[in-house]
């Protein structure tokens, strides 16, 4: 079996997929008005996969 290597974005997208399957903080789909605070991980790790995912739909 050969390992792929994962595109950037890819990667960081898989990060941010297995952190929002095993936290608990994580909510799928918020409702308007719900209070819970969003996961501060789950925001970082989007906002890291989004930078790399801009930058390779530029290049």
């Amino acid at each position: 079996m050969t390992l792929k290597v994962l595109p950037p974005a890819q990667a960081a997208f898989v990060d941010l997929s297995e952190h929002c399957v095993r936290c608990r903080d994580c909510r799928p789909n918020p409702k308007p008005g719900d209070t819970k605070p969003e996961c501060q991980e789950a925001a970082k790790l989007y906002r890291a996969w989004f930078d790399l995912w801009r930058e390779e739909v530029r290049s």
